[in-house]
């Protein structure tokens, strides 16, 4: 039987015992109106979700596109300029153009790389192909492949290791690790294009792993050191530059349950400490 509510003269309907002979108001009404509005609010939400989706899609679709497009072409441009570059019938002037453009190139070519990788990241387009990763290895390959790929005079890099024989273990991807170790050694060069010392270092203590990379260039200021620990955009933090390097490597220790820490170094220079989870250190 529906509940209803007496108003002023009842006329005692549903055995209430009023025989005033009001208004009886039942209270079904409200809740019937509440359910509808519920309703409307709830399909506008999965319209928008929907429509949000859908752009975050086309989004990540057209960088995809534009990024292989680019790379593409950069291919072409990077092997002519490699080849002019090692032409001993060219002046040496002209050789070391063709030099520049070559290094220019391929800086170009990594910032597409990062933003290509960021966005796969940011819509969880990336799998994470989890594995037992050795990060004194990782340290090393990635060292390792910035002396091979010709690294200015200007500069000096060192690997150590923090407890020399004790393992560093970590679940993670090892190819999204090693980038990130790269990006991060990268971004002292780019950063200090007068020269600087770079250091790695790799260890594993207290159940956790940790990598740090520091250099004795120029340092960043109070602010900006702030605003990348505070995850701000650090597209903001770079003087101008891209920022998608240091973007990626925040992204990337997200994904690996790790935390990351910037500082100032004495008496100048920039710090990054970044650690993981350990796994099976013993």
């Amino acid at each position: 039987r529906a509940l209803s509510v007496c108003g002023d003269g009842c006329d005692g309907c549903n055995g209430c015992g009023n025989t005033g002979g009001g208004r009886v108001d039942s209270i079904y009404q409200p809740y019937i109106d509440g359910e509808k509005e519920l309703a409307e609010i709830n399909a506008g939400l999965n319209q928008a979700g929907a429509y949000l989706m859908q752009k975050d899609n086309a989004r990540a679709e057209w960088i995809r596109g534009v990024s292989h497009d680019i790379r593409t072409r950069l291919s072409m441009v990077l092997g002519y300029a490699s080849e002019l570059e090692d032409d001993d019938a060219l002046t040496t002037e002209a050789r070391r153009q063709a030099g520049m453009i070559r290094r220019q190139g391929e800086r170009l070519k990594s910032m597409v790389e990062d933003l290509n990788l960021t966005t796969k990241l940011e819509y969880a387009l990336q799998p994470i192909c989890r594995e037992t990763v050795d990060l004194v290895e990782t340290g090393r390959q990635a060292v390792s492949e910035v002396l091979n790929s010709g690294l200015p005079e200007q500069y000096e890099i060192e690997f150590s290791e923090e407890h020399p024989g004790r393992a560093a273990r970590t679940e993670g991807d090892a190819a999204l690790l090693r980038r990130m170790l790269d990006n991060l050694i990268r971004n002292s060069i780019v950063h200090n294009p007068q020269g600087c010392h770079i250091s790695v270092k790799v260890g594993a203590e207290d159940g956790r792993c940790a990598c740090t990379v520091t250099d004795d260039g120029v340092g960043m200021d109070a602010a900006r050191l702030e605003a990348l620990n505070q995850e701000a955009d650090v597209s903001s933090t770079q003087g101008g530059e891209h920022g998608l390097g240091l973007k990626l490597v925040w992204q990337i220790v997200k994904a690996h349950g790790g935390t990351v820490r910037f500082r100032q170094v004495g008496p100048h220079g920039l710090g990054i400490c970044i650690t993981f989870p350990a796994y099976n250190t013993r």
